[in-house]
């Protein structure tokens, strides 16, 4: 078996030596999550295998070609190629070495060494030596390996470690410590984090411009008169003020003249007019059962005329606003058979219902 033991340390000490080369330069800040790349690698293989068809075969330098993949923070597989050549020990036959390795690594996401990024690999190995005069050796081998990564500038990676070999049939072993640079491609990042949110920005001072308790930035009605109670938006509660007269007017028999007692009950029907604008006045006209029935009908239209020139010449009320009914003798309130009830029933009756809208206070 191959013993010698000092020089592979000087060269695994050598590889190693770059990982401080490199350890101040500056690394890609935003570094991606998955990848694809190529590269080269150059390793000193220490193989350990010692029988008639190869002699002793002394360690080597050997270059290889690599493709892979990385899939996220944690997984990457690799696929490698590489052959030197060698002269054994014992003889000058030339020996070709050839491997083709397959290999998944898992990675220390989040861990940090001297600015580098450990990985731990599994693997397997086809591994071939072949002179001129014998038939190839050939041995299925699986692989442990350690290594560290460093990213260095957009594209490239360095990644320098230590593969230890074991052949599955008869269980010897190899050790190839080894550097290799890679160029990535099709590098996906991390989204880039959320912004971080904008201090609130300080509340304008608290003005209530017509005091009315509701601050001028939410007030809809900032013009809101005192005492008046609002609402939440600062526009003050209507209430709707409904009034309902009747008045009786009585007259003397077979008059349409309107009795001067009657004239302050009158200006309070025309007072309440003006008070509620869209109130409608009706006057009813009345008489009592003497005389004919179509007589009476007339005198009470113009009964119910009377008052309502009343209205419009001593309280300048717009005559569109009285309606006029002339009824007869046909809805008495009392009994005709006496002077007494004949006289309440020569009547008019002013009827106004009216409503408006006010401002409820506080």
């Amino acid at each position: 078996m191959n013993t010698h033991f000092g020089f592979p340390r000087l060269a695994l000490a050598a590889l190693l030596a770059p990982v401080t080369l490199f350890a101040d330069m500056g690394s890609h800040e935003k570094k991606p999550v998955s990848y694809w790349y190529v590269g080269g690698e150059v390793g000193y293989y220490m193989i350990e295998q010692d029988d008639e068809r190869t002699g002793q075969l002394p360690d080597f330098w050997r270059p290889a070609f690599q493709v892979g993949r990385r899939f996220n923070r944690y997984l990457s597989t690799q696929v490698q190629y590489g052959e030197a050549g060698r002269t054994l020990r014992d003889d000058e036959r030339e020996v070709e070495h050839s491997q083709l390795i397959l290999q998944a690594r898992l990675h220390g996401n989040g861990i940090n060494l001297f600015t580098t990024h450990p990985y731990l690999g599994l693997g397997y190995a086809r591994h071939e030596l072949s002179t001129e005069s014998q038939d190839p050796v050939k041995e299925n081998m699986a692989l442990l390996e350690l290594g560290v990564q460093r990213l260095l500038g957009q594209h490239l990676m360095l990644d320098v470690g230590y593969r230890h070999l074991v052949d599955t049939g008869d269980n010897f072993t190899d050790q190839h410590p080894f550097i290799a640079l890679n160029y990535r491609l099709g590098q996906q990042y991390p989204p880039a984090p959320a912004p971080e949110p904008k201090p609130a920005p300080k509340p304008a001072p608290w003005v209530d411009s017509d005091g009315d308790g509701v601050e001028d930035r939410k007030d809809k009605c900032p013009d809101t008169p005192q005492g008046a109670k609002v609402d939440a938006e600062g526009c003050p509660i209507m209430l709707t003020e409904s009034v309902n007269i009747t008045l009786d007017i009585e007259f003397s028999f077979n008059s349409t003249e309107v009795p001067g007692r009657y004239l302050t009950d009158i200006g309070k029907i025309a007072a309440v007019m003006v008070k509620y604008p869209n109130s409608q006045l009706m006057l009813e006209g009345h008489t009592d059962s003497v005389g004919r029935a179509v007589y009476n009908q007339a005198l009470s239209q113009a009964r119910a005329g009377a008052v309502k020139r009343v209205l419009i010449d001593r309280f300048q009320i717009d005559a569109t606003r009285i309606d006029t009914l002339g009824l007869g003798e046909s809805q008495p309130v009392a009994d005709n058979d006496s002077e007494e009830g004949r006289a309440r029933n020569r009547r008019v009756e002013a009827i106004i219902e009216a409503s408006r809208e006010i401002m409820e206070q506080r």
